[in-house]
């Protein structure tokens, strides 16, 4: 069950998206974390676990309130419009998928 949330990622611009604190708590993941960023198709995968099995994944560290800066080789991949910022709790992870 993917669950939306309000909260939306426009690429080339500040690439930058706050990670909601609830599901970083759900998903154990602590100011000063790494997780991985990955790209697969038109849709950016974050996850705190290493695994992650797409093109381009780069690790990035988790700021302060969850800031989280999108790697300039991922968000240069993408369209530019809007992206929703999407919570996976199945499989732990956050995606930005484009709105369509």
């Amino acid at each position: 069950m993917i669950i939306e949330t309000e909260k939306y990622y426009i690429p080339n611009k500040r690439r930058v998206i706050l990670l909601p604190i609830a599901w970083r708590e759900e998903f154990n993941i602590d100011v000063e974390d790494h997780v991985l960023i990955g790209l697969n198709e038109n849709e950016i995968i974050i996850s705190p676990d290493s695994v992650l099995e797409t093109e381009f994944a780069k690790p990035a560290k988790v700021y302060k309130k969850g800031e989280l800066t999108i790697p300039k080789s991922i968000d240069e991949q993408l369209e530019p419009k809007p992206h929703q910022l999407l919570v996976d709790p199945v499989n732990k992870c956050f995606y930005l998928s484009p709105v369509n």
